[in-house]
């Protein structure tokens, strides 16, 4: 596999896992059920390595917010 493509893959990953993260704690929260440490943990770190690190994000962002007319 060409290792552009696999880091773009990883990049999705990375925007990806985070925002499940954030559903499935917020459905764990709604139906009463406990939210692991793990969980919030894992959470915390996958939005500061997109925020900081993800390429595609930062893309996407500029792409979507920092429209020109």
């Amino acid at each position: 596999m060409d290792p552009a493509k696999f880091l773009l893959y990883m990049n999705i990953l990375g925007i990806c896992l985070p925002i499940a993260l954030t559903y499935v704690v917020f459905a764990c929260i709604i139906t009463h059920q406990p939210v692991q440490p793990l969980a919030i943990i894992g959470l915390a770190f996958g939005y500061v390595i997109m925020i900081k690190r993800n390429v595609v994000f930062h893309e996407l962002w500029n792409k979507w917010f920092n429209k020109k007319n």
